[in-house]
């Protein structure tokens, strides 16, 4: 990245994003029901303006899982599963940190055999970071995959239109779809915005692999459908997945190929973003980012254990 992205001023202009289009998706929780229904997952969307943001990550009905096993003890399998537990989430517990990483990024392309080697790249870094935190955590770990196909067939149903979403991460198949056309259109060939977007989608996928959405779903099953309770459980989530985004980019900073200016630069996108009920207020979604980023550990990306206050 050259140094005028660096330079970037912070979330950009105000004129500038308020002529943006909202790049939160705006599907309600209906409509993601009736793409999802009947799984115990989440599809997590982003609308995006030019710089990444959080997706709507809404867990659905609780169930079997065709990935993993349902979570809680298991007597005769000895192997890690989720752990139910929102704001009690080992994940969560004080003194679980993320390591240092270095991450190798490729330079990013137009092409989609480029920016599939980036992805491909950062999810490697992602894996590094986080696939000892969910093991300290007692937790499963799953490879994220991986599609830059807007039209790629997903266990999620179809995927939503370009103007509800930008990239969006499906539970069912544990797949991050990070659409090229989409991403171009949005975001260009800025680096810290593809990497923060990626980060975000993994987010999900982090709390997919901890329990976290096995907890929300049961929740939100007994939330009256476009309530209050419900927006904000939703909140919540994408609250957090925008922390989860920081924390890993704090691990990478000033490490690899990731400068310090970039990560800072990922991290502040988050503003480019507007007011949403399923996303939080602008100064929520970048807080949480913040929050990640300056965080001593996972502890600090509590947001089910935030005031209200907080995830407004």
């Amino acid at each position: 990245m050259d140094t005028a992205e660096e330079a970037r001023s912070v979330g950009g202009s105000e004129s500038a994003a308020a002529s943006l289009p909202p790049r939160n998706s705006p599907f309600a929780i209906v409509g993601v029901l009736g793409l999802v229904l009947g799984l115990v997952f989440v599809v997590a969307m982003v609308g995006r303006a030019p710089a990444p943001v959080a997706g709507v990550a809404v867990p659905v009905a609780t169930g079997a899982d065709p990935v993993h096993s349902e979570p809680g003890p298991s007597s005769s399998d000895p192997a890690p599963v989720p752990i139910a537990g929102l704001d009690s989430n080992p994940l969560l517990a004080e003194g679980v940190a993320l390591p240092e990483v270095a991450c190798e990024l490729p330079g990013i392309g137009a092409e989609s055999a480029e920016l599939k080697v980036f992805y491909e790249a950062g999810l490697r870094c992602l894996d590094d970071a986080w696939e000892p935190v969910l093991a300290a955590a007692g937790e499963p770990f799953d490879e994220a995959g991986l599609e830059v196909n807007a039209h790629a067939p997903s266990e999620c149903g179809a995927p939503p239109e370009e103007a509800e979403a930008t990239a969006f991460y499906c539970g069912w198949d544990e797949v991050i779809y990070m659409p090229q056309e989409r991403l171009l259109a949005t975001v260009g060939l800025n680096r810290s915005a593809h990497l923060a977007v990626l980060a975000h989608e993994y987010g999900h996928h982090v709390q997919l692999l901890s329990g976290i959405m096995y907890s929300l779903g049961a929740e939100l099953a007994g939330a009256e459908e476009g309530g209050a309770e419900e927006l904000e459980l939703t909140r919540r989530a994408e609250l957090q997945a925008n922390c989860f985004a920081g924390l890993f980019l704090a691990a990478a900073a000033g490490r690899g190929s990731i400068t310090e200016g970039q990560a800072q630069v990922a991290v502040e996108d988050f503003a480019n973003s507007t007011d949403s009920d399923t996303h939080g207020t602008l100064t929520s979604q970048l807080a949480w980012a913040r929050t990640g980023f300056n965080a001593d550990g996972t502890a600090g990306c509590d947001t089910f254990a935030a005031a209200a206050d907080a995830v407004r």
